[in-house]
């Protein structure tokens, strides 16, 4: 059941009209029921997969906690690399294997060998790389004492399975949501703020995925599927295209989640803070899939030591990090590479940083300005766009002659005769695509200026401004968004993951 699906919005609705009316420590209960309900009613593997994933994790945290009457870290340290060695190994079989034997069965083709090898069809759950790395982090901090393993299974099975966000993200914390389910009968349900707070950030969350991304997607796979026939000016389009899709689809399905956690009384982490108003790459993924960023900063960058070896290390780890990001997207050589691509662009920025702003400086350029920012945020959004040319294509050669072909084939004179007008979309869904996606960046803008998010600048505005913006955000959606079969409907992107 995806947000999408109206099965969604019926469960949710059923699950929410009693939830409001069971005493506090009951909701737990009923949440949890609901949570392996629903994951189980979408695949029943994935259910068996979280439940069991669950175990391992909770007894692995109470084995792995600090016991200061019979200390011993490195046993401690060694029981924790086991337990990460089962969840991460289990996560790789299911999601890597493949690609393994395909890479395997390529190499040995080129060197003449007709053995090839079979890998039986394997199931990958659904957001098992979410909550995998969820629990992951959870043993850390047990390990660390940063929190104190859960005594109650039902809480800890609760924070892995809670169905708002267990198919596309957030990755959660147990220092956020977990504290939360353990305190979830404290909180005041009936808190109208907090209701209207999260029903405009899931209207925010549909507008950019039905009326933004899945319209986008019909653009993006005309070209990216058709990319032979076209010449610069098209694949430049349609690599923008694919970075307001993949924003609108992943950071849309980010706010459904985040608004249906907070009429339930839950805050999750915000995943997204304008990213494409971002001053450079580095500032980019402090903006892009928080989540994830900050897991990787906090159990991967800084373990390995971060900026406090020196800078050859920093930049080691640095592209350690991204490698290894790329490959938590899927297993496929291109996410490796758009990984290693973005690390090379934090690595140039780095050592080169220094160079730049003497330069500024000889040539008195105001570095504050705000024609200066523009500037720079352009510069993120083109690299960052020229990346996401990997993440979207089917293969290495398919990206290489996509990329290649954007600089042999210039046609950039179509920028006047329409031929946008002619890349999947008609002159109408074109012109509701760079409306919508203006809303959008205005949004943003207003974001990144004010530093609040969506529901908290509409909360400031006054109640009939309130009521125009959820009237505009209803009929956008169901009028101008692309829903159904024959409308375009895309699954979310990161579901894939």
């Amino acid at each position: 059941m995806a947000y999408t699906e109206w099965t969604f919005f019926l469960y949710f609705a059923v699950v929410a009209a009693i939830y409001f009316f069971l005493p506090g420590k009951a909701r737990r209960v009923w949440l949890l029921l609901c949570s392996l309900g629903y994951v189980f009613l979408w695949q029943v593997s994935a259910g068996f997969f979280v439940v069991g994933s669950s175990l391992v994790t909770y007894l692995g945290a109470r084995l792995v906690a600090p016991q200061p009457e019979t200390e011993n870290r490195e046993h401690r340290r060694r029981i924790l690399a086991v337990f990460l060695f089962l969840i991460f190994g289990l996560l790789a079989v299911l999601k890597y294997s493949g690609m393994a034997v395909d890479t395997a069965n390529s190499i040995a083709g080129a060197l003449g060998s007709y053995k090839r090898l079979e890998l039986p069809d394997l199931v990958l759950p659904v957001g098992l790389s979410f909550y995998t790395f969820a629990s992951a982090g959870y043993l850390i901090d047990s390990f660390r004492g940063d929190v104190k393993p859960e005594k109650n299974f039902g809480k800890y099975l609760l924070f892995l399975a809670f169905f708002p966000n267990f198919s596309a993200g957030p990755i959660e914390r147990s220092r956020n949501l977990l504290r939360q389910i353990q305190t979830i009968d404290q909180v005041n349900l009936w808190d109208h703020q907090r209701i209207v707070s999260g029903a405009f950030t899931v209207l925010w969350g549909y507008f950019l995925k039905l009326v933004i991304a899945d319209r986008a997607a019909i653009l993006v796979a005309q070209v990216f599927d058709r990319f032979w026939a076209y010449g610069s000016f098209e694949l430049l389009v349609g690599a923008v295209v694919f970075s307001i899709q993949i924003y609108g689809d992943f950071a849309g399905g980010s706010y459904m989640a985040l608004g249906f956690a907070r009429i339930l009384g839950f805050e999750l982490i915000d995943n997204f803070n304008a990213p494409y108003f971002s001053l450079s790459i580095k500032d980019f993924w402090r903006r892009w899939h928080i989540s994830l960023s900050s897991w990787f900063r906090d159990y991967l960058y800084i373990p390995l030591g971060g900026n406090r070896k020196g800078t050859a290390r920093k930049y080691v780890n640095t592209a350690v990090v991204f490698l290894v990001c790329g490959m938590w997207h899927g297993a496929n050589w291109t996410f490796l590479v758009w990984g290693a691509l973005h690390a090379l662009y934090q690595v140039i920025g780095g050592l080169t940083k220094d160079k730049r702003e003497a330069l500024y400086q000889r040539l008195h350029i105001d570095t504050s300005s705000g024609s200066f920012h523009a500037l720079q945020r352009l510069c993120v959004f083109l690299l960052s766009s020229f990346a996401w040319i990997l993440f979207r294509a089917g293969s290495l050669t398919q990206a290489g002659i996509y990329i290649w072909r954007i600089f042999a084939r210039p046609d950039y004179w179509n920028v006047m005769n329409g031929t946008i007008y002619q890349l999947g979309l008609s002159n109408t869904e074109m012109n509701l695509l760079f409306l919508s996606t203006a809303a959008l960046f205005a949004v943003d803008w207003l974001r990144d200026r004010k530093k609040k998010e969506f529901s908290e600048l509409v909360a400031q505005s006054q109640p009939w401004v309130r009521i125009l913006i959820a009237l505009a955000l209803l009929i956008s959606i169901l009028f101008f968004g692309c829903y159904g079969s024959n409308f375009g409907e895309s699954a979310f992107i990161y579901a894939e993951f």
